[in-house]
Order: C-alpha cells, then structure tokens, then sequence
C-alpha cells in the first residue's frame, strides 16, 4: 500500500529517525505531490531553525535513497475537491486529496483532523495518519517496546505541535491488541480504534 503524504506527515514521520526506518524496513511507501515538495523544501521561511534543516536535510537524502518520489496531482480533479472542500485546508493537503482522489489505491496520509473527516467521511478515502503508522509497526514488531519512548523524545525535538499523546495512544492499543492477541491464540488481530 502507498500513501500520499501531506507536509505535515512528512515532517512527523521524518522528525524521528526510528520511526522512519522502521516504515522502510516494513516496506512501506510514501509519495508526495509536486505541492508538497515545494512546501516542504522550496517555500520561503520566516526563519529557518537547525531542527528545521535538519528536517530538510532527512527530506533530501530519503530522496536520495529513493523515499518520497513525487506523484502528480491532477488539477481537474483539484478544481473539483476545491469546490467541496470545508475552508482551511492547505494547498498541500488538497493535491494530496486530489491524488488520492484519482488513484483510489492510494491512501491519504495527513495528520490534520479537518482534512481526514474530508477525505475519509465525504470522499470514501482511505486516510492514514503517523499514530496509526506507529501502532502497525509496534503491532507487527518493527518497533520494539524500548523505541517507544526514544520516538516520543525524538519527535518532540522537532515538532512545535508535537503528537506524543496520540503516538502514546497508538502504542498502548498496538501492546492491547498484541497481549489479546496472545491470550485468545489468534493470528490475526490488527490493531483498530486508535483516536485523534
């Protein structure tokens, strides 16, 4: 499965370095709209912190290695969306709608709460968020229980509106899930219900 990651997503996947590694080894994909690029790397800043760079630099060499390749966003179907878009959603945030919107086999990654209720609740979406992503690789051991709160420190580093209480909540479902797992003898119970 390949998600179509907006700004912010990309920027908390990549504000740990655990966390994305561990996203690779799953063999999991991320894009990003030609949108998303600009806003990540080429937008002016007002002032650009260290943990600013370094952020961009991650975008950089992940590029490098092959991470985050750029999938077009059709403007028609940008013109379409925009149309019934509630107020406040970002450039970046609608391509990645648009383009999610087009290839139906692509989910929407977005860690803002006004653009999943968009896509999942009036677009039939599939929405990934970086919570989510933290409890499937808990739940299938791509994270060991010792990462967890290297992540949090991690995360909170680079983050001004850091996730900590939703990545706490995705690894207490995904150590809920595994424990229930192993008391009834199932081999499959994915983790569901973690909240925003």
């Amino acid at each position: 499965m390949m998600s179509v990651a907006d700004t912010c997503s990309v920027w908390n996947m990549l504000s740990s370095r655990k966390l994305y590694q561990a996203a690779m080894n799953a063999k999991l994909h991320f894009c990003v709209t030609p949108m998303v690029l600009y806003e990540c790397l080429h937008k002016p800043r007002s002032s650009m912190t260290p943990e600013k760079a370094e952020l961009i630099g991650r975008l950089e060499r992940a590029q490098i290695d092959g991470g985050f390749p750029v999938q077009a966003c059709d403007l028609d179907d940008l013109a379409t969306l925009v149309r019934q878009a509630p107020q406040g959603l970002g450039s970046g945030e609608m391509s990645c709608i648009a383009t999610a919107y087009r290839i139906r086999s692509i989910a929407v990654m977005t860690d803002e709460k006004k653009a999943r209720n968009f896509a999942s609740k009036q677009l039939g979406l599939t929405v990934e968020t970086t919570p989510k992503l933290y409890g499937w690789l808990h739940y299938h051991l791509h994270l060991g229980d010792g990462d967890h709160e290297d992540v949090i420190r991690e995360h909170e580093r680079f983050e001004a509106r850091p996730l900590t209480s939703f990545l706490r909540e995705a690894f207490n479902e995904a150590m809920r899930c595994r424990l229930m797992e192993r008391s009834i003898g199932s081999t499959q119970f994915p983790p569901t219900g973690v909240s925003e």
